[in-house]
């Protein structure tokens, strides 16, 4: 968010006059600040005598996190009915700040959203994107930095490599947990390689939430390969049907398969970039920051008093027991 308010002139936002800072005595008063907002990381640990000790009914304290309660879950109940705002990646957070915008062809946001609804229809790709497409000659390719995982990715990873060695075919793994390397420094050859060799990329999370769909599904869509998911979305919300193969609905043995069946129909391989005719996938994590000095702008939401009195429920969704036991 910067300081002061950089962030949002550097990001060209409709509203610049909202001041930032970290500076708690910037007021003798806490409640002379119109908003406080939390690092989700952050707050879920505080006692209650590290929250401010006093609060003016204006004011509007903001919830703000970009990280899945898988790893960083709200357990306390002082949280309940603290919040008046929040601003998630998840889709019914009051306003977002999310890893990933959908546009259409005209720049208009459309998604992703709860009730997203796609193209019944979608046109074939160009002539010339076949071409491109078909010059490709590996399977999948994975670039990931974290070895073991809650959800154990990792283990899902190691079955697939072994299912698609029947069909001929490899997980190209780089990174420090691969025997492959592609430097970050040089990302944007890491990205051409998979733009020029790779049918599918996994876009696999290393958490489970409700909307928790990072950047990493960018790296498939954005470098003209089928992203593989494996995340606890609901994939519907950012993906149109027929766009991507869904790693634990099908399970490795019938996932390697799929792929096998895919490469091997060039027909079906471009039937997954149909999307490209109606749809760009944009990452908006620093444009995001706009929407807070925004809705502190609009009058009727800063005079609606608004309470998140289950605020554990939403932000823990439906691993609450687990993630809190």
């Amino acid at each position: 968010m910067g300081e002061g308010n950089s962030a949002f002139i550097q990001n060209k936002c409709k509203f610049t006059n909202c001041y930032v800072t970290d500076d708690t005595q910037y007021f003798l008063d806490h409640r002379e600040f119109d908003a406080i907002a939390f690092n989700s990381r952050d707050v879920i640990h505080l006692w209650p005598f590290q929250m401010p000790q006093h609060r003016s009914p204006k004011q509007k304290y903001i919830f703000g996190g970009m990280e899945s309660p898988d790893f960083f879950p709200a357990c306390s109940e002082n949280l309940d009915g603290f919040f008046n705002w929040t601003w998630t990646y998840k889709l019914d957070s009051n306003f977002r700040w999310g890893y990933i915008t959908i546009y259409d062809l005209n720049e208009n946001v459309v998604g992703p959203k709860i009730d997203m609804i796609w193209p019944i229809k979608m046109e074939p790709i160009s002539e010339e994107l076949k071409v491109k497409l078909s010059i490709k000659t590996k399977a999948v390719a994975w670039f990931v930095s974290h070895c073991k995982t809650k959800r154990r990715r990792e283990e899902f990873v190691a079955v697939l490599s072994d299912e698609l060695e029947k069909w001929g075919w490899t997980v190209d793994i780089y990174g420090a947990c691969g025997p492959l390397s592609c430097p970050r420094s040089d990302s944007s050859s890491c990205f051409k390689m998979i733009e020029e060799q790779y049918h599918f990329y996994l876009s696999f999370e290393n958490s489970f939430a409700e909307d928790y769909v990072t950047e990493k599904l960018l790296t498939a869509l954005n470098n003209y390969a089928v992203p593989v998911v494996f995340g606890g979305a609901d994939y519907t919300r950012f993906l149109p049907e027929g766009s991507y193969l869904n790693a634990l609905a099908l399970g490795p043995e019938k996932l390697a398969e799929e792929i096998n069946d895919i490469m091997a129909n060039k027909t079906k391989y471009y039937d997954y970039f149909r999307w490209r005719n109606h749809f760009v996938y944009k990452s908006t994590e620093k444009l995001d920051v706009c929407n807070l000095c925004e809705w502190l702008n609009k009058d009727d939401k800063v005079n609606e008093v608004t309470v998140w009195n289950d605020f554990r429920t939403w932000w823990n969704g439906a691993r609450f027991k687990e993630n809190c036991a």
